[in-house]
């Protein structure tokens, strides 16, 4: 009986120790998996990022920036329309003086003759060319402030 039991503990022993190894290769796998925890944990912790807003917060605020952006825009929409006017005025200007100035050079005389009637007729037509300039430019200033006022009574 002696030999039976010697077989009979051989046999857990061996039993015993291929659970052991078994456990021992599963503890080892499973601490390769495991090792890299704490690395995860902080790779795939989310941080809130959105929150939910009701759509009633989100109308208030759309009408709050609106409000205060408007003002804003209507200002700068003025302010540009004003910069138009003084650049178109700028340019019809330019082009009148360099019109004027076409008409100056295609009736300058051929040769300067030293008459003095003909100097003091050249000497009034010029006077009455710059006043006629004079009296064009401020024209166009008059035509164009009450451009300016028809826009403005239309805004308001």
């Amino acid at each position: 009986m002696n030999s039976s039991y010697n077989y009979s503990l051989q046999g857990c022993v061996s039993s015993l120790r291929a659970s052991t190894e078994l456990l021992g290769s599963s503890i080892a796998s499973l601490d390769s998996g495991v090792n890299d925890f704490p690395r995860m944990k902080s790779v795939l912790k989310a941080d809130r990022v959105f929150e939910v807003v009701p759509e009633s917060e989100v109308n208030a605020v759309k009408a709050s920036l609106a409000g205060e952006v408007e003002p804003q825009i209507i200002d700068l929409l003025r302010r540009a329309e004003t910069a138009i006017s003084r650049l178109e005025r700028r340019h019809k200007n330019l082009v009148s003086k360099a019109e004027l100035q076409e008409v100056r050079l295609q009736r300058q005389p051929a040769a300067i003759t030293t008459d003095a009637s003909e100097l003091q007729n050249l000497e009034t037509w010029r006077k009455l060319q710059q006043r006629r300039q004079r009296l064009e430019y401020s024209l166009s200033r008059l035509n164009l402030t009450v451009e300016q006022k028809k826009r403005q009574l239309r805004i308001i």
